[in-house]
């Protein structure tokens, strides 16, 4: 009942296929070195990615230290940076309330000539300012500086 084989060759019964497969045992055992090289191949790449992934996680815990260490050094200087925000939101309202008042004051008209712009100043006092040279915007700045302190 039995087929004649050649030498060499070798019946795989299939149960999947509807017929019989033939090999010739070396073209099988090449493939089967051939699949047992990838196999290598790809434990090797797996065991490579663990140690590499085993290098990573073993480097955690320095890097959850050194992240903590930060993290009390930001928490040391929070009060700090706290109380100068503080400070400067202060500073920054005394500010623009000296800048309101300032504001609020009279600017002496210089456009018209012969009229007194404020009953504020006196007549002298505009008259040494119409013989005088025009200040600078630096010098009206330096002047505002010097009246808020």
């Amino acid at each position: 009942m039995e087929q004649f084989q050649p030498e060499g060759m070798e019946r795989v019964n299939s149960y999947t296929d509807s017929y019989p497969k033939i090999m010739i045992r070396g073209i099988f055992w090449k493939e089967i070195e051939a699949d047992t090289s990838k196999i290598s191949q790809d434990l090797r790449e797996i065991q490579k990615t663990v140690q590499d992934y085993g290098h990573r996680l073993s480097n955690i815990p320095m890097k959850v230290d050194s992240l903590c260490h930060k993290m009390d050094e930001i928490l040391k200087i929070l009060p700090d940076l706290h109380k100068n925000l503080t400070d400067l939101k202060t500073e920054v309202a005394d500010l623009k309330r000296n800048q309101r008042e300032i504001l609020k004051r009279p600017y002496p008209d210089k456009s018209v000539s012969g009229t007194p712009s404020d009953s504020t100043s006196s007549t002298s006092e505009r008259e040494g300012e119409r013989n005088s040279q025009p200040k600078t915007r630096d010098e009206q700045i330096q002047e505002i500086l010097n009246s808020i302190k």
